[in-house]
């Protein structure tokens, strides 16, 4: 009667059948799909190949790095995050130049020191207003 026991035939297989269910809780069993047209297949199987991995492999690691960029909410890029320093350096410069003061050395690395301390802040503040507004 080894269908209504454990591994080894006993009847007590409750404790098996907990354990073997949270084994398979990380299987991936579930499918999810889509359909593209020609073109837009072509365009994705061109791309797997350049990465050297499989369509499925490629998806995946798509959905999987959508599904963490959510969680964490939108990061601003690197680029994004040094536009932001250029222009704060920019706008604050000419303010300086301006107003007719004339910029030490020490003033503009006094400058540069504090867009870097706030770059990233307001990178992802610019960010957060865009994915809000579309702005």
């Amino acid at each position: 009667m080894a269908l209504l026991g454990g591994k080894d035939g006993k009847k007590d297989g409750g404790d098996d059948l907990a354990a073997e269910a949270a084994r398979r809780a990380g299987f991936r069993v579930n499918h999810v799909g889509t359909k593209l047209n020609r073109a837009e297949l072509l365009a994705f199987a061109e791309l797997a190949e350049r990465r050297g991995r499989t369509q499925g492999e490629l998806i995946r690691g798509l959905i999987l790095a959508e599904i963490e960029r959510d969680r964490k909410g939108g990061r601003p890029s690197v680029e994004l995050i040094d536009i932001i320093g250029l222009r704060l350096l920019l706008v604050n410069a000419l303010r300086w130049l301006a107003q007719g003061k004339t910029m030490s050395s020490e003033n503009f690395e006094d400058m540069v020191s504090q867009v870097r301390e706030h770059r990233a802040r307001l990178a992802g503040e610019r960010l957060r207003i865009y994915e809000e507004t579309g702005e």
